[in-house]
Parts: structure tokens; C-alpha cells; sequence
């Protein structure tokens, strides 16, 4: 008999067995024997098949019985399931064993990785207990399914990633943090109460970003610390009542911050000119955490919201102008004056929650909303609307303005811009489909300056009058 390899390597080296293997494959996957598959040969693949099966070639329909008896006539020793093995390097199994299978690895996925994390941390039987209870036992419910973070554990574990790693150091961060949280303040120097996600990160992992979203172990931990918050929720458990209530944007934020946690509160910025809040005769750039740090912001009767930074420092130079011409201050405009911000795009939570901040303290505050004339600029002012409750206009966002500065240099609108925007039925929209180019924001500085300057003439016409 031949040596077995060798006729492995001719099928491998061959283009044409490989179709045929996996209709075979398939076959034995789907019903656990191969039987006969169908199959129209492209030219190369019939002369390579004729030339193996010889007087058992039966054109579109390969019994697997008459292969196997060509392998034999052709001196080799092997099955054709021994066969497909070694051609795919792999065993074959049926979907039922495949299943079986699976089930028996996320099964001892979850033993191995309990039982490693015992001995990591030398956890006592009550220790154990109490833990699993202040997580709600939320790894046991992970393991059935019934969790949120399955999906994102399952779609890692079918990928072939160490999810055995994932899965320990997420319950060794939900250890420190909800067990040991006293000592990993000590040890990180913390004496606020609240350790910053890199720093915990840092501490569990020796990786300051092993705990980012982008990650899969960062994700699975805040689903896990969003699961057992919602738990307690329902329980009334030592939980905060406006997690039940806080806005979508803040969510994720809020999440962290019940577990002490505190996120990247310095990167979310928002362009602000509201020159009874912040001092200056230029837009001031604050934080997340400056903007949550104010506890009481003006009752503003307005809100003029831009997109692009450019524009809020054009109307803020013209103010600024306007005034000094005049002869009048800063100092003279109303604590009510109408606030300008700029979103520097996509709104970030920064914005929002200045937004936020100013309907709180006057919930009859208009907002005016200005962006580019494209599918993301009116995206962005479609979200706006929907995210705030407030009276609300889109400010020189219209077909008229659309249709003074299109021109033929315009950036054209691409196909997906275009199928998105024929779902809509406004008239700045119709006109952008009919003409397929974009405006941007820029372009139409003037007339938005128009608006923004009598604003502020107003203020003082109103004032001498009073006079």
C-alpha cells in the first residue's frame, strides 16, 4: 500500500477535489454519513475527477461509496472520512457533536476560570458565597445565558479568543471592586473614595488600557457592573434613584461612578461664549468636568447651538466688534442673554449635559441649532431634537439657504447620503436630493451673524428705551 500523505498532498495540490471534499464535509456535518452529493465540475475540476473515479465518474452525482472504492483501486489504505481528517487537518464532527462539544468547553470554560481565581485570591467558602451574592451571582447567570455580556463572551469564545483571560479578569476587577476595594485604594495612594478607570484598570491588569472599550474585557466588565446596578435596582438596594432616570448619554458614565469609578471627564469638551458664566471676550473650551462642577447656571432665554468652531469664533469676533463699536461691555448684557455653544461636531456628553444644565434652570429656554447642510449635519440636528426637551428650531438650516450658496464646486452627496436623505420628506432635504451636492455652515456665516448681532442690538434697544 502507498503511503497515505502522499495522496493527501495530490488531492491539496489538485484544483479539483476541494468543492467536492466540502459538499462531502457538509454532508457528514449535517446527517453523520456521507452518502451522495450533486455537484455541476467546472472543466478543471471534471478532468481531475474523471481521471481519479475513471469508470465510476457519474457526471453531477458522487456516491461516496464509489470514491472510496477509487482510493482503494489506486493503492492506498484509507477511508474517506479518515481521509478528509487529514485533507482538512481537522476531526469531523456532526452539528449535534459540534454542539456537544461547545456546550462541554463554555461549561468547563467557567470551572477552570472559578477555579483559578479561587486560588489566586485564596477566597475562603464564605467569602465566595458572599461575593457571588453581591454580584447577584452574576457569573452563574453569565453561564446560562441570562446576563448581560453573554453575547459579548459567546461571540469571543466562538472567535477562538483566551477568553479563559477575559472571563478571570473580569471577575478579579468585580473582586477588588466590590471585596477588596478598601486595600486598592490604599495601595493606589486613593484617599477620595473614587479611583479613575485606568488607575483600576492599572492595578488589576498592570495594563492602564486593559479596561477600555474598545476591549473585549472592558466591555464585559461595565456589563457586568450595569447588570448587578440594575439587580440592585429592582432590589432597592443601596442604589442611587437617578440612575433610574439620567439620559441615555450618561448612562455609561453613571454606571461607573455608582461603583466609585470615575471616567475620561477631561477629553469631552464643548466651545462655550456665555460671558456672565465665564469670563472673557473669546470662546472658553470646558471640560466635562468644569461644566459638571457648576452647580447653577443662568436662566438663559435662548440656547444658539453651532457645529463648527469656526463659526462660534466668527460670532463671537462680531459681537465683540459690535459692542466696541457701540460703545458698550460685556458687562452690560443680561444674565439672561442668550448662550452660544458649539458642539465641535457630533455632540460630545460635555455639550449635552451643558444643554442639560441650562433647561434646567430655565426649561423654557429655546434652543436654535446650526450645522453643516449635510446627512451628519442634519443627523446631528435630528438628535438634538430628539434628546432635549425644549422648543426647538433648526437656525438657517432651509431650502433657501441651501439653494443661494450650492454651486457647482460643491462636494457632491454620496449614494448612501442620497438614499438616506430620499427617506425624508422636509424641503431642504427634497432640494438636496434633487441638486446632490453639499452646503457647509461656513458658507452662510453671514446670515447666521445677522440673527446672532440683532439678538444682541436688541438687548440694548431695549435698554435705552427703558431709559
Amino acid at each position: 500500500m502507498q503511503d497515505k500523505w502522499q495522496l493527501i498532498e495530490i488531492f491539496r495540490r489538485s484544483i479539483g477535489f476541494g468543492r467536492l471534499f466540502d459538499l462531502y464535509r457538509k454532508k457528514f456535518e449535517s446527517y453523520g454519513a456521507f452518502g451522495t452529493v450533486k455537484m455541476l465540475p467546472t472543466r478543471e475540476e471534471d478532468k481531475a475527477l474523471r481521471g481519479f473515479l475513471g469508470v465510476r465518474y457519474k457526471g453531477p452525482r458522487f456516491p461516496a461509496i464509489d470514491f472510496e472504492k477509487a482510493v482503494i483501486e489506486a493503492g492506498y489504505s484509507i477511508s474517506l472520512i479518515e481521509l478528509l481528517e487529514l485533507y482538512y487537518g481537522c476531526r469531523l464532527l456532526t452539528k449535534r457533536e459540534q454542539k456537544e462539544l461547545k456546550v462541554s468547553a463554555w461549561e468547563n470554560l467557567f470551572v477552570r476560570v472559578e477555579q483559578d481565581f479561587i486560588m489566586r485570591f485564596n477566597v475562603s467558602d464564605s467569602d465566595k458565597e458572599y461575593f457571588f451574592q453581591k454580584t447577584f451571582r452574576w457569573c452563574e447567570r453569565l453561564k446560562a445565558g441570562d446576563v448581560k455580556g453573554h453575547r459579548i463572551l459567546s461571540i469571543a469564545f466562538d472567535k477562538g479568543a483566551n477568553v479563559d483571560s477575559e472571563l478571570f479578569t473580569c471577575i478579579s476587577a468585580l473582586w477588588h471592586l466590590l471585596m477588596r476595594k478598601d486595600e486598592m485604594f490604599k495601595a493606589c495612594g486613593i484617599s477620595t473614595g473614587k479611583i479613575r478607570l485606568p488607575m483600576f484598570a492599572a492595578y488589576v491588569t498592570e495594563d492602564s488600557h486593559a479596561f477600555d472599550k474598545t476591549n473585549v474585557i472592558g466591555r464585559l466588565l461595565w456589563s457586568a457592573l450595569d447588570d448587578i446596578s440594575s439587580q440592585s435596582l429592582m432590589l432597592s438596594e443601596n442604589v442611587n434613584s437617578h440612575l433610574t432616570v439620567i439620559p441615555e448619554y450618561l448612562l455609561e458614565r453613571q454606571i461607573y461612578r455608582h461603583f466609585d469609578i470615575l471616567d475620561d471627564d477631561l477629553s469631552s469638551i464643548s466651545h462655550v461664549f456665555v460671558p456672565h458664566l465665564v469670563n472673557g471676550i473669546s470662546p472658553r473650551t470646558l471640560n466635562l468636568r468644569e461644566i459638571e462642577e457648576m452647580k447653577q447656571l443662568p436662566q438663559y432665554s435662548s440656547m444658539y447651538i453651532i457645529e463648527n468652531p469656526s463659526v462660534i469664533s466668527y460670532l463671537v469676533d462680531e459681537t465683540i466688534h459690535f459692542l466696541n463699536l457701540n460703545k458698550f461691555t460685556l458687562e452690560q448684557l443680561p444674565s439672561n442673554f442668550p448662550a452660544l455653544l458649539c458642539t465641535i461636531g457630533q455632540a460630545r456628553t460635555a455639550s449635552k449635559v451643558f444643554i442639560e444644565k441650562c433647561l434646567t434652570a430655565n426649561p423654557n429656554c429655546v434652543i436654535y441649532y446650526s450645522g453643516d447642510l449635510d446627512v451628519p449635519g442634519i443627523q446631528m440636528m435630528n438628535n438634538m431634537k430628539e434628546q432635549f426637551s425644549a422648543e426647538f428650531y433648526a437656525w438657517r438650516m432651509d431650502a433657501s439657504i441651501y439653494r443661494k450658496y450650492v454651486a457647482s464646486k460643491s462636494k457632491a452627496l454620496s449614494d448612501a447620503d442620497l438614499k438616506i436623505l430620499q427617506e425624508k420628506d422636509s424641503g431642504l432635504e427634497k432640494e438636496m436630493v434633487q441638486i446632490k451636492a453639499k452646503v457647509y455652515q461656513e458658507l452662510f456665516g453671514k446670515e447666521l451673524r445677522g440673527d446672532w448681532i440683532k439678538e444682541v442690538s436688541a438687548v440694548f434697544s431695549v435698554n435705552q428705551f427703558d431709559k
